[in-house]
């Protein structure tokens, strides 16, 4: 097996009632249905008890369908074994899922995505499209970085996509979004202790280019950019 499977890949579902859940593919075969003897067990009438498995290979993760029925889709093409590239869209039934090969190395107590990461040295797409990211800027000068998807939560808590594992930081704490406009925006969800948008609290704000977040004591500086 590659060295490479070894990092820590995971899926984010979407949609569902396990909306942001994420969960770690540690297993060299990872089951996926809507039979309770599955690894990941999907709440949806439409997907199969026996839908599709996740499986290690030497040439990386790759999913398989097991029902046979062709109804296991990567970005939108049904598939019956496709290996998997970060951030490959999935969909069982009406469940969506966003697969991410690996997280990296992350240190003790930093702010842990479920989003999708950023990877440095990918080789960029022919036609760059803008990403937005936070870069988080009190973290002992480590380079750590979170993707943004179309929608995120902060928080305490480690149902939320952006975990901050600090005791000033409620549950769920705040909400970061993308507009139909493509501009980001945060939402304070009734936090005991604030959101701050460059040292001004907020009740929800638009984000700009090199804005600084603050939630607790992590301090995020907000970037779009061309991936």
């Amino acid at each position: 097996m590659a060295a490479n499977q070894t990092s820590g890949a995971y899926i984010v579902i979407h949609k569902t009632p396990m909306a942001g859940k994420r969960i770690e593919l540690w297993k060299e075969c990872t089951t996926i249905g809507r039979s309770s003897d599955r690894d990941i067990f999907l709440e949806d009438i439409t997907v199969h008890r026996k839908q599709a498995s996740i499986l290690q290979t030497p040439q990386g993760y790759m999913l398989r369908d097991d029902h046979g029925s062709g109804d296991s889709f990567v970005n939108g093409q049904p598939i019956r074994e496709r290996l998997l590239n970060s951030g490959d869209q999935l969909r069982f039934g009406n469940t969506q899922v966003t697969f991410f090969a690996s997280e990296g190395t992350r240190p003790f107590q930093l702010p842990t995505s479920r989003g999708k990461e950023m990877h440095i040295g990918k080789v960029p797409d022919s036609q760059p499209v803008l990403v937005a990211r936070l870069d988080i800027i009190n973290a002992r000068d480590l380079d750590y970085s979170i993707e943004l998807l179309s929608e995120m939560t902060i928080g305490r808590s480690r149902e939320c996509a952006i975990f901050l594992e600090d005791l000033a930081v409620s549950r769920l704490h705040a909400t970061i979004r993308e507009l139909p406009n493509g501009d980001f925006e945060i939402i304070d969800n009734r936090s005991a202790t604030g959101t701050f948008i460059n040292g001004r609290a907020v009740a929800r704000g638009i984000l700009h280019e090199g804005d600084e977040v603050q939630i607790g004591a992590t301090r995020f500086l907000f970037h779009l950019a061309p991936a």
